[in-house]
């Protein structure tokens, strides 16, 4: 497997977060009733933030995907970690695995986007995508080079993480 993909058998941890914040039920049950749900950071003790493409990358989805639901885990504003690359830091996604390929394929057209009119620039693209089967998760965290995301997924069977 490529080494800028990790599948891990683990998922990310909310009651902190939902604590933290002060999360509603009404936002908690964002988690079971969207597409790809965009969910924080934990940044340090009680600080959680969403990575710096996070809105655009739900806006571009929205524009793009009518047929699909994103949304983002958070009550009222959100807290956004500035990194001030070229790098595209894209949020933590919770996705169903029926949704896993509709996902990769938002977020390959997303980086092509981002990186029109600078294709001979190099980035990094950073992302983690939560996996619900059933009653099991996995994590996939892809840190690697933007021109390579999709080829390194084309190259793994989803259907047998």
């Amino acid at each position: 497997m490529d080494d800028c993909l990790k599948i891990l058998d683990s998922e990310v941890p909310l009651d902190e977060y939902f604590e933290a914040e002060n999360v509603s039920d009404e936002v908690r049950g964002k988690i079971d009733s969207v597409d790809a749900l965009i969910i924080p950071m934990k940044h340090s003790e009680n600080e959680f933030y969403f990575a710096k493409d996070s809105i655009d990358f739900v806006k571009f989805c929205r524009q793009n995907d009518i047929e699909h639901t994103y949304d983002v885990l958070a009550e009222g504003d959100i807290k956004v970690l500035s990194l001030h690359s070229f790098d595209i830091w894209l949020p933590i996604i919770q996705v169903t695995i029926e949704f896993l390929p509709s996902i990769i394929k938002a977020i390959h057209s997303y980086i092509k986007s981002r990186l029109k009119g600078r294709e001979k620039e190099e980035a990094n693209v950073d992302v983690t995508m939560v996996v619900k089967r059933k009653n099991e998760k996995k994590t996939l965290h892809y840190h690697g080079d933007a021109k390579t995301f999709k080829e390194t997924f084309e190259k793994i069977d989803l259907n047998k993480m």
